[in-house]
């Protein structure tokens, strides 16, 4: 039999978000040891794409390319650093930390032997729930749940952050230029000011929001009279913008309703699914021009199970089961939608707007980004996250059924993780980034990507430093 939801009591939260009367949920680590998982829905949340009503940008922000058509300077460099701060994060945050003294290093002057006139700011991964308000650990509008896009100093939420080598008032780090008219604002070494900036901690949000955390940042630092991120942005620097996340991307728009916190079972009519990060998937990727598999023929009466249980990954070798995806990218507007049969509404019966689509497409959102320089070619970009493919070209994306308690046991489809590093603690993990990884292709030579799973990231940003002062 199919049941349908019972909403028992309509609250209105604070910020247009809705909630149903039950108990707040956390979405969880996803750690593939059961339970409910950390969900990553998200939405388009723009009318168009790169074509359609929303303009070249599908309604994205973006920048004017000020600067005259002027390149930018290759001795000043504004680096964006997109810290993932959600459960599992804090070793692999660490792990960036002990490199970035060296990553600065890899951008000084290699004539003088000083560092360029840096820019550098920390945004986290933390932008909320969409329109729901009541997924613990994702309240809009508050720390930790949603930072806004508004830059970190550290742990403690956007101007409370506990890194006093920062000068007071200040929300970035400048190394200045070695002149009195343009000096350092902060005191000591760059090195440890900004390994504590980025040491954000892991109690953020579980629906994690990389590209709209960056595309919120840059549209706030390009206003300079912005209280929390102005002045960063410099229209004769260069633009660098490095992402740390063991998750796909998964940025919902304000209005979304995917991320309903009140459906909780692949067996649901409205076709959302169960509240884990899978959700995300099942909307924001297209696997050989298909979504990822729904785990249950709704058609049938019960709905019927149709898909293989498996194991995930771990350290000392692949997982088992399931199926294998091949040929996944981001859904870009093409992918799956509420089932039309039973839409998914807020309480006061109103659909979701975004019909269950991402946060822009990806072209649209690299070209909002390219769009805050007047020579895109002085925009480069990093990711140190899950890879999608082997060294072999093979995919590492597999989907299998696991039991989900808060379901009653109910068999409902996850992820595998696409890499993991064994380590004296816990096992790290990530899964298929598969936006993230299209995203750093579409900026081609300006572009790397490194997989989060190693014995430390000195590769990756040794290489990062390169690419952005070549």
């Amino acid at each position: 039999m199919v049941f349908p939801l019972t909403i028992t009591a309509l609250v209105t939260l604070g910020g247009g978000c809705w909630r149903r009367d039950l108990p707040t949920i956390d979405p969880g680590g996803d750690d593939g040891r059961g339970g409910v998982e950390g969900g990553r829905g998200g939405s388009y949340g723009a009318s168009g794409g790169t074509s359609g009503p929303g303009g070249a940008y599908g309604g994205l922000p973006h920048g004017t390319g000020a600067g005259g058509g002027a390149a930018a300077s290759a001795n000043k460099l504004d680096v964006l650093f997109m810290v993932d701060d959600s459960a599992s994060m804090a070793p692999l945050q660490t792990k960036l930390a002990a490199q970035l003294p060296n990553f600065l290093d890899g951008l000084k002057d290699p004539t003088t032997g000083q560092y360029r006139d840096l820019h550098v700011g920390v945004v986290s991964s933390s932008l909320g729930a969409g329109d729901w308000g009541n997924v613990n650990q994702c309240a809009s509008g508050v720390h930790p749940g949603d930072d806004a896009g508004k830059f970190q100093q550290g742990p403690g939420g956007a101007g409370s952050g506990n890194c006093t080598m920062l000068n007071m008032g200040e929300k970035f780090l400048k190394s200045g230029d070695g002149t009195a008219a343009n000096p350092q604002n902060f005191s000591g070494s760059i090195g440890p000011a900004l390994q504590c900036m980025a040491l954000l901690g892991d109690s953020g949000c579980g629906f994690e929001s990389q590209f709209k955390a960056v595309l919120t940042a840059l549209a706030k630092a390009a206003d300079p009279l912005d209280p929390d991120n102005g002045g960063f942005l410099r229209a004769d620097a260069r633009l660098l913008i490095v992402m740390l996340t063991n998750e796909d991307d998964c940025s919902v728009a304000n209005d979304s309703l995917l991320l309903d916190p009140g459906i909780n079972s692949a067996m649901d009519p409205s076709g959302l699914g169960a509240l884990q990060s899978y959700r995300c998937n099942e909307f924001g990727h297209l696997c050989g021009g298909q979504p990822p598999p729904h785990g249950f023929d709704l058609g049938m009466t019960p709905p019927e199970a149709n898909l293989a249980t498996g194991t995930y990954r771990t350290a000392s070798g692949p997982g088992t089961g399931g199926v294998v995806l091949n040929g996944c990218v981001s859904e870009d507007g093409a992918g799956k939608t509420e089932t039309l049969s039973f839409p998914f509404t807020n309480p006061a019966g109103v659909p979701d707007p975004t019909h269950g689509h991402l946060y822009g497409t990806i072209p649209a959102i690299t070209a909002a980004i390219k769009s805050y320089k007047a020579d895109p070619n002085d925009v480069f970009v990093a990711a140190v996250a899950g890879p999608t493919t082997d060294g072999a070209g093979q995919s590492l994306y597999r989907v299998f059924a696991q039991s989900n308690p808060a379901a009653g046991g109910e068999m409902d489809p996850v992820v595998d993780h696409s890499c993991v590093q064994a380590t004296a603690a816990d096992p790290e993990y990530a899964d298929p980034a598969v936006r993230i990884h299209q995203w750093v292709d579409g900026f081609g030579a300006n572009g790397v990507f490194y997989p989060i799973c190693a014995n430390d990231f000195s590769a990756a940003l040794t290489a990062i430093a390169s690419v952005a002062t070549n």
